[in-house]
C-alpha cells in the first residue's frame, strides 16, 4: 500500500507540476513582456528561465518529502496521505507563483517610477 501511495504521490505532483508551469509559461509571457517594456526577446528568456526554475524547486521538494514514516495500511489512510502530501504541493506552486506575481509587479512599478 506504501509502494501504492509513493506512485500516486509522485505521478500526481508531477503532473500537476508540469501542467501549471506550461500554464504559466504560455499565459504569463504578456505580463512579462509589460514588465519589460514590449522587450519580447527579454521577456522569453526570462519566462523560460522562470519556467526551468519552477520545474526544479517543485520536483526537488516533491522527491524530498515523499518519505513518511507513517504506514499507508488502509485505502483511507492511502487516500489522506496523497491528499495531503499533493496538497501540500499545490500550496507551495500557489505561494511561488504569487511571489513571482509580486516581484515582477514591483519591478514594474519601479521602471515605471525610474521613467
Amino acid at each position: 500500500m506504501t509502494l501504492g501511495c509513493y506512485t500516486a504521490y509522485l505521478l500526481l505532483s508531477v503532473v500537476l507540476t508540469i501542467w501549471l508551469g506550461q500554464a504559466l509559461h504560455r499565459e504569463g509571457r504578456l505580463f512579462l513582456v509589460d514588465c519589460f517594456d514590449q522587450d519580447d526577446r527579454l521577456a522569453d528568456s526570462v519566462n523560460h528561465l522562470l519556467l526551468v526554475g519552477f520545474y526544479l524547486v517543485n520536483i526537488a521538494w516533491i522527491t524530498l518529502t515523499l518519505k513518511s514514516s507513517e504506514v499507508q495500511n488502509t485505502l483511507t489512510a492511502a487516500v489522506e496521505f496523497v491528499s495531503h502530501k499533493t496538497g501540500i504541493v499545490s500550496t507551495l506552486l500557489g505561494g511561488m507563483h504569487f511571489l513571482n506575481l509580486v516581484v515582477f509587479h514591483q519591478y514594474k512599478e519601479r521602471r515605471r517610477r525610474l521613467s
